[in-house]
């Protein structure tokens, strides 16, 4: 059996695609999943005004000479800029540095909002939150029913977990329960030979 038990429930993250949904990466945020970046492509005045919660500001014309120094090149990097164009030339840039899991976030900020995303800057922190923004039931519903289907889902891989965790309980149950009757056993027969000492040959 594995002794891992922990490496059953909690899903192993497949490497990022080339380009990804925003969906994808919400899904890693609210899972709490460490060892991504998402980077910001824009100028810092456009970033400033508001921006995914989270985002490093890197401008396309800086994105080389502030990356390469900072970010470790073997990291999950999620990447957007002001428009597909600029975030696949800044994707570009990132790859021919030796970044090896780069992925371009398809649709941006505007895409990151229509789903409710958490962001942050000047003008966000003045637009009012919409009707659902606090019931979290309901973003959490519609979040499920946005999720790209086929495959194994977050649910399926944490029931595999469970199942996992529970096999490996009952294997290690049942083997201190042989090992209690052995032990029992065996204090037994120490007590009878201490009790008849005459008995022993």
């Amino acid at each position: 059996m594995d002794n891992n038990l922990v490496g059953g429930i909690i899903p192993p993250q497949p490497p990022v695609q080339a380009q990804s949904d925003v969906h994808v990466l919400k899904s890693r945020l609210e899972w709490g999943e460490p060892a991504f970046t998402i980077l910001d492509v824009r100028d810092r005045i456009t970033f400033n005004q508001g921006h995914i919660m989270g985002a490093m500001p890197m401008p396309v014309d800086e994105l080389v000479e502030r990356a390469v120094p900072s970010l470790d090149k073997s990291r999950d990097i999620y990447v957007y800029g002001a428009n597909e164009e600029e975030t696949a030339q800044a994707a570009q840039k990132l790859r021919s540095n030796g970044f090896e899991h780069v992925s371009q976030l398809k649709g941006g900020l505007a895409a990151w909002k229509a789903i409710g995303g958490p962001t942050e800057g000047i003008i966000e922190s003045q637009t009012p939150p919409g009707a659902g923004d606090y019931n979290v039931v309901d973003r959490l519903k519609n979040h499920q029913e946005n999720q790209p289907k086929g495959g194994s889902s977050a649910t399926e891989a944490i029931k595999k977990g469970a199942s996992n965790l529970k096999e490996g309980i009952q294997e290690g149950a049942s083997n201190l329960k042989e090992g209690i009757q052995e032990g029992v056993s065996n204090l037994k027969e120490g007590i009878n030979e201490f009790k008849n000492p005459n008995d022993r040959s």
